[in-house]
Parts: structure tokens; C-alpha cells; sequence
């Protein structure tokens, strides 16, 4: 009977925190945002505000979800985040929450998201505000982008996979975050994310929660120098070296989490 409660419990609250988390986007964008800007003019100070703005809320986001005993958090190392400003944030994909984790963790952060939520009427006031970066761009621009990120003191989040991750699959990377590492020589922070029993995966609806609460557990590892890669080689070897690298990280990571 208690764990049919549990679950009973863990579904109605799963659903109304989908419901603050994309009807408390749509009421930021009409009335925070706006305030900020009013107080604040065009520019980098502005875009400022709004990641931190986005920070905050995600931070209540999360305490929320572990008051109302959703999931389970375990955070190692989550202080290098907060002091490695300036560089690109690279993790693994396995759950729909991971984002909202990492950026409750990182006070000024910006993604490359999907060129759709630019057009949204209820997030687009919200994405363009915080500066984050489209990904239609031409590789020129997407480039300048994320330069003009990481020397502006933002920590650039990206997840290699360019999806949710499948369990029982092996990880695939995609090469264009090594490409930017290398011409831009970030300093590239690796996280670690689980999550036991698996949730909110990909192809997965919100309501199949899984037996029992989650725990999610945030490593923050090493920090590694894109620079260091190229020596006298050519910079596409030294992307696909990169690449190779990482994806052997994480499979010695997650074999032993």
C-alpha cells in the first residue's frame, strides 16, 4: 500500500512539475523578463541578468522536485562548475532533466538549442533574452557565437550526444563540439550524469515514471584543454582524437557508476 502511494504521489507531482516548468517559462518570458529589460539596457549586462534569472529559478526548481520527493540529488564536485567560468561544459545525456541541473548549478550558462524554441510564442522571449545560440546557424556564425560566449566569462553547455541517450546503447558523439574546442582552444569541463532507476528518457512519456524515486548523481571530473590536443597535427585529427577521448571517459565513468 505505501509503495502504491509512493508512486501515486511521485506521478501527480512528475505532472505538475512538467506543468511549472513549461507554464513558469512562459510566465517568465511575459513578466521577468520584461521587468529586466526595463531596468536594464541592450547588451551583455542585460543578457547577464537573464542567465541568472534562469539560474535562480532553476535552482527552485530543483529544490522544489527534491522537497516534494520526486527525485534524489547527489552532487560531487559541483563547486568547479561554479568557479570555471569561461569554457565549454560537456556532458552526458541520459535524462530530459539534465539540463535543468547543470544550469541551476552554473550561474551565467548558455546552450545551443534547437532553432524552433526561437520561434516559440511562449519560450522565444525567454531563449533569444539569454542570449543562448540557434542551431541553424551558419558554421561561421555558430562559431563567432560560441566565441563570443566562452570570452564573454559564460560556461557554454553542450551535450555531445546531440540527443537523450538510449540505456543499453553505446555512446555516440557527434564531432562539432570537438570542431569548436579546438578552433576556439576551450578549456572543456567533463560531467558525469546518472540516474537509478532510469527516467524521463528518450521516447519515454512523462507519466512512465519508473518502481521507485530516482536518484540522479552529478559528477563534475576533469577539465581538460582543447589546446593540448593539436600540437603539430592537423586540427580535424586532433578533433577526432578529442572526440575518441571523451567517449572513453564516459564509458569508464558509467561502467563503475
Amino acid at each position: 500500500m505505501r509503495e502504491r502511494l509512493d508512486r501515486l504521489w511521485r506521478l501527480a507531482g512528475t505532472g505538475f512539475a512538467f506543468a511549472f516548468l513549461f507554464g513558469g517559462g512562459a510566465v517568465l518570458a511575459l513578466t521577468a523578463f520584461p521587468l529586466v529589460h526595463l531596468v536594464t539596457p541592450p547588451g551583455p549586462r542585460r543578457r547577464e541578468r537573464n542567465q541568472r534569472l534562469i539560474h535562480w529559478v532553476f535552482r527552485f526548481y530543483v529544490r522544489m522536485l527534491l522537497v516534494l520527493r520526486i527525485i534524489d540529488l547527489d552532487l560531487v564536485a559541483a563547486e568547479r562548475l561554479r568557479d570555471g567560468a569561461g569554457g565549454m561544459i560537456i556532458a552526458n545525456h541520459p535524462s530530459l532533466l539534465d539540463v535543468v541541473l547543470l544550469m541551476a548549478l552554473v550561474p551565467r550558462a548558455q546552450c545551443i538549442v534547437k532553432k524552433e524554441l526561437w520561434a516559440s510564442p511562449y519560450l522565444g522571449n525567454l531563449v533569444r533574452g539569454t542570449g543562448y545560440i540557434r542551431n541553424d546557424l551558419e558554421p561561421e556564425e555558430l562559431l563567432e557565437a560560441c566565441q563570443k560566449a566562452v570570452l564573454a566569462g559564460n560556461s557554454l553547455i553542450v551535450f555531445p550526444e546531440g540527443t537523450r541517450s538510449v540505456p543499453g546503447e553505446p555512446m555516440r558523439l557527434r564531432r562539432g563540439f570537438a570542431n569548436i574546442a579546438t578552433l576556439l582552444g576551450a578549456e572543456l569541463q567533463l560531467v558525469t550524469i546518472t540516474c537509478s532507476p532510469p527516467t524521463l528518457i528518450k521516447g519515454e512519456p512523462w507519466w512512465a515514471i519508473p518502481p521507485r524515486r530516482p536518484r540522479f548523481r552529478v559528477e563534475v571530473g576533469d577539465r581538460i584543454d582543447a589546446k593540448a590536443w593539436l600540437g603539430d597535427q592537423y586540427r580535424s585529427l586532433a578533433a577526432r582524437k578529442l572526440v575518441r577521448f571523451i567517449e572513453q571517459y564516459y564509458v569508464e565513468r558509467l561502467a563503475h557508476g
